[in-house]
């Protein structure tokens, strides 16, 4: 028999009824069908917008140092489960500071609220919402944290991160040119390309570190009474980490970044900021004080990601004093913790620190920049 009359036709008008219900599905269902179902409560135009903006778009906006946008829904919606899964393990926003530490100064910590607003519309089918609302054109515009700089000290030379090349670092020594000696009570860097500098230590050269720089952090002022002294002759050394976004692997990218040094009055003390480094003999290790000292600021650098880290302070006469606390802190985020109240410890105090280990690390992301654990205190000694 014929395979044609094997799949014969049916008649007539059921045959108008499957050519009508085949164009529903195609035109009418076509649409849904390649998306979630919407669960969300929440939509990207009243709810989410708001909210991108406030906690994100320092980084993810057009031109910006994020490796997308998240400022137009068309930018955010593709992006909904690296969102969700980025909020949900903690990596963003990176402020790791936990509620139960000491107050440390600056940071842009999300509340639930807004965590889980977030969270409910990336997961729920990402609605966009009322699309007859103009929501407001958000733009990357880059400016000193703490207005122009008394000092702008740019790179010498043009730095390019070759075609093929993803990540790289660069280092170079500056001149101050400085005839008397000045005091520095902040440093900031402006980038040349926003798109690969991913971070950067700004020091003084065989000195102590001016700043830990990262893209769409808060530049912190050393406190009252606390400064750098840079002599006649110091120079600055720049150590700045560079990434490229996936799109821009194939493509040379130059940078020309800037640092700029704002200085302040002498310290009545006339002392000037020292650091104190501890470095790391196991998941608990300590060192100690030699000399009383009033602590401003910790800067921990990490080899890998950490399910928490404690900083305590043991006095002489056994007291206890807690000076940090993180949950979830990450190698690829540099930042000194200026501490809101500084805190005075007598010569002999023990430093402990005390790192709990992540149960997982099969979500982290791969460490490129290998590093010492060790833990630096920024002290004026007393």
């Amino acid at each position: 028999m014929e395979a044609g009359r094997l799949l014969s036709w049916p008649p007539r008008p059921y045959v108008v009824i499957i050519l009508a219900i085949v164009f529903l599905l195609v035109v009418g269902g076509g649409h849904t069908s390649a998306h979630k179902p919407v669960t969300s409560k929440y939509d990207y135009n009243r709810d989410v917008f708001r909210l991108l903006r406030e906690h994100c778009a320092r980084c993810h906006v057009k031109g910006g140092p994020g490796p997308m946008s998240l400022m137009t829904y068309a930018d955010a919606m593709p992006w909904a489960v690296s969102i969700r899964d980025e909020l949900s393990a903690g990596r963003m926003p990176p402020w790791p500071v936990d509620p139960t530490s000491p107050p440390i100064k600056g940071g842009r910590p999300i509340n639930a609220r807004d965590l889980n607003t977030i969270i409910v519309w990336a997961s729920g089918g990402t609605p966009e919402g009322n699309t007859d609302v103009k929501l407001p054109a958000v733009t990357f515009n880059p400016q000193w944290k703490l207005g122009p700089p008394d000092l702008a000290i740019p790179m010498d030379a043009e730095h390019t991160v070759a075609p093929g090349t993803i990540e790289d670092i660069y280092e170079c020594s500056l001149p101050v040119n400085l005839t008397g000696p000045k005091w520095a009570r902040a440093a900031d860097l402006m980038p040349g390309a926003a798109s690969i500098v991913r971070d950067a230590v700004i020091s003084i050269e065989n000195g102590p570190v001016l700043a830990l720089w990262q893209p769409g952090s808060d530049t912190t002022a050393a406190p009252t009474g606390a400064a750098f002294r840079l002599a006649p002759g110091s120079k600055i050394h720049l150590r700045i980490h560079y990434k490229k976004h996936f799109d821009q692997e194939q493509n040379a990218v130059a940078d020309k970044s800037t640092i700029g040094l704002y200085f302040s009055d002498p310290p009545p003390s006339g002392h000037e900021l020292q650091s104190f480094v501890i470095e790391r003999s196991g998941s608990s290790f300590s060192g100690t004080l030699a000399e009383s000292a009033r602590i401003v600021a910790l800067r921990p650098m990490l080899d890998r990601a950490y399910e928490s880290l404690n900083v305590d302070a043991i006095t002489p006469s056994g007291g206890h004093v807690p000076l940090l606390r993180l949950h979830g802190p990450r190698p690829q985020w540099l930042q000194r913790y200026w501490l809101q109240d500084p805190v005075n410890l007598a010569g002999g105090s023990e430093i402990k620190v005390t790192l709990t280990p992540l149960s997982d690390y099969s979500e982290e992301p791969k460490v490129t920049k290998q590093v010492a654990l060790q833990m630096a205190l920024d002290y004026v000694p007393q």
